[in-house]
């Protein structure tokens, strides 16, 4: 296998199991929240578990991350929902926001530590590990030589997947976390012409995540590019 295959599967397996790791905290932040707020439903199936193999769906975690990957484009995916029973929160109303959001708040946690872990990582790699981080951010090949790639292009992906994770999320369309949310706050006439998207609401999201989402992004990947170039 030659450098520039070697690296091609490095990618993908890497960005892969990324995927996996933001999925499983995803869903497993969710059946921690539920198990707090008094439904022990999600906890008791085991969704509580960072497994990724008690979270992933075939088509969402890996055949559709796949075909993103051969098309270079920003990778996300999703897992099977974790169960809520609402009738067993000891406070339904706030209780469920909170566990609708627990997944995506874990997600941003993510994203927190990932940023700081880059910027220690590039302060101590110096320009060798700024130009790596730098061309992940950017998708541009180039920075595989380098010894500190491996790392910086692990840290780098650590956080987008995350922060992309807990956007698709937070799109505001039911079946979505972020749909489920607005539909608890908006009021009743307004929450019913919006429940009526349920059907194709998951479709035009991901339809935005491909095509809207990665344009949103663009300020959070100017700050990890300031992150970087300042550390």
């Amino acid at each position: 296998m030659n450098a520039m295959n070697s690296n091609a599967v490095f990618s993908i397996l890497v960005q892969l199991l990324l995927l996996w790791l933001a999925i499983s905290i995803h869903e497993a932040a969710h059946a921690w929240a539920s198990s707090l707020c008094g439904d022990p439903t999600a906890r008791g199936l085991g969704r509580a578990s960072l497994n990724p193999l008690r979270h992933l769906d075939l088509l969402g975690s890996l055949l559709f991350p796949g075909l993103l990957l051969a098309f270079g484009l920003p990778v996300f995916g999703w897992g099977r929902p974790t169960p809520m029973l609402e009738e067993k929160l000891r406070r339904p109303g706030r209780d469920g926001l909170f566990v609708l959001a627990a997944g995506s708040l874990a997600n941003l946690l993510v994203v927190l530590l990932a940023t700081i872990a880059l910027a220690i990582a590039a302060n101590t790699m110096g320009e060798p590990g700024r130009e790596a981080a730098f061309q992940t951010l950017i998708y541009k090949p180039g920075a595989e030589h380098l010894r500190s790639f491996p790392v910086m292009f692990t840290l780098v992906r650590l956080a987008t997947i995350n922060a992309f994770l807990a956007a698709f999320n937070l799109i505001p369309l039911p079946p979505l976390d972020g749909g489920q949310i607005v539909l608890r706050l908006l009021p009743p006439d307004w929450a019913g012409r919006l429940a009526a998207i349920r059907p194709y609401g998951f479709m035009i999201a991901v339809l935005m995540a491909v095509v809207v989402l990665p344009l949103l992004l663009i300020p959070f990947y100017g700050i990890l590019g300031l992150v970087i170039q300042f550390s």
